[in-house]
């Protein structure tokens, strides 16, 4: 009975200190991202502009656009990894394809001549 109590005590005491390190952990990172927010006014300075940038007009600014897009619909026919369709982990992959052909394919001896 001795031993079983010093090992609840063991138990308790090591699982204590872990969760007040991590609750002391959480308050430094919350007092972290306090502190590391910027300022409103530095905020409100750094908003972009609705106004066009300088030396473009309307119809230079619609062309880039569309060279943008455009090139983002030939990086998705690359199967870039930033540009998949699916998000990895949603189709099987080719090693499973190829278990589960081999799984329903009829096993067939090798014929030795």
């Amino acid at each position: 009975m001795d031993s079983l109590q010093i090992g609840l005590q063991l138990t308790l005491f090591g699982m204590g200190i872990v969760f007040f390190l991590l609750a002391v952990m959480a308050l430094l990172i919350s007092l972290l991202l306090r502190f590391d927010r910027a300022p409103a006014e530095t905020m409100e300075e750094s908003a972009p502009s609705r106004e066009f940038p300088e030396g473009l007009d309307a119809d230079a600014l619609a062309a880039i656009t569309i060279a943008v897009r455009a090139h983002r619909i030939v990086r998705r026919k690359q199967a870039a990894p930033a540009m998949r369709k699916h998000q990895p982990g949603t189709l099987p992959s080719r090693w499973v394809g190829i278990g589960r052909t081999r799984q329903t394919a009829s096993w067939r001896p090798i014929r030795r001549g």
